[in-house]
């Protein structure tokens, strides 16, 4: 009977529990400061340059970022200036005049807001930082070969893939992290998950032909991106683009995507890497960047053994 009495006395402790589990709890989280976000970039392109200004959203927040309009944006190097305008349908977004950037030069980047939400003084936001460098040769070239297995077999089934290996000549800066872009007939390849995985360092490689013989002596080409190949078709163009970032914008970009919201960078994260300089603790960075370029064209007879 004692037995049995506890039994019954156990089941019905184990379903106040479960009924426990299923209220709802609410969590009282306090409000953030509301601070200024930059994104911005010029590279040696030439072409309209960009930089997005808005403030930090909550934690959690599911409405669109507050953006800031009227800003004063502009970038100076070697006495030469460089405006950036606010689009009239963006609020926010501010475009350059095409211009192309100078390797290796020293440019100041400011922001200046007069009438703003968060002060009733203008905001004052800058960084300085030196465009990277790159090989003047460029990209000789850009070799598609198919992913193989470990036997180096091509893969023909779902795993068909194409890797993408550029051939050029590296700078023996050890430090030079390269963010890649790949396109598919001049448009922007998007079938990878963020660009926290197209950061290629060169620790290693630095000095050297990449993909040349010195490197293929115990390797086969090293791929700075792969591309599934249910997405191309004979003929068609692929391009890479390798942008040299710092190790300080690496890590940047880094904690940006491991943000969890919809702003690129949220105010729950103060102590992210920034390059920015201000009187209203802004974040962000302004990359100067140089970019390397090369293209191939694909042919499906890549995977005929």
């Amino acid at each position: 009977m004692i037995n049995r009495i506890l039994h019954i006395g156990l089941i019905a402790v184990l379903g106040l529990l479960a009924a426990s589990c299923t209220e709802d709890i609410v969590m009282e989280l306090p409000e953030g400061k509301k601070i200024p976000v930059v994104e911005g970039s010029i590279t040696d392109e030439c072409k309209r340059h960009e930089v997005i200004l808005s403030y930090s959203s909550e934690l959690y927040s599911t409405d669109s970022r507050e953006m800031i309009s009227g800003a004063e944006v502009y970038v100076t190097g070697n006495n030469d200036t460089i405006w950036y305008y606010e689009q009239e349908n963006r609020p926010g977004h501010y475009l350059s005049d095409s211009v192309a950037g100078v390797k290796n030069r020293r440019y100041h980047f400011e922001v200046r807001v007069e009438e703003n939400t968060l002060y009733s003084t203008p905001l004052i936001i800058y960084a300085d930082t030196k465009m990277s460098n790159n090989p003047s040769s460029g990209i000789d070239s850009v070799g598609l070969l198919p992913l193989r297995n470990q036997e180096g077999i091509p893969f023909v089934d779902e795993n068909a893939a194409v890797c993408v290996c550029p051939y050029f000549q590296t700078l023996s800066n050890p430090n030079i992290v390269y963010l890649v872009e790949l396109y598919l007939n001049g448009r922007l390849f998007k079938n990878r998950p963020s660009k926290l995985f197209n950061l290629y360092p060169m620790q290693g490689y630095a000095g050297y032909y990449f993909n040349g013989p010195e490197m293929l002596k115990n390797n086969t080409e090293i791929p700075v991106g792969v591309m599934n190949k249910s997405y191309l078709h004979e003929g068609d163009v692929i391009g890479v683009k390798l942008y040299s970032i710092s190790e300080d914008y690496e890590y940047f970009l880094i904690g940006q995507k491991l943000a969890i919201g919809v702003n690129p960078v949220m105010g729950a994260f103060p102590a992210m890497f920034s390059n920015l300089f201000s009187n209203c603790n802004a974040i962000g960075w302004f990359n100067a960047t140089s970019v390397l370029v090369g293209e191939g064209v694909y042919h499906e007879d890549i995977f005929q053994q």
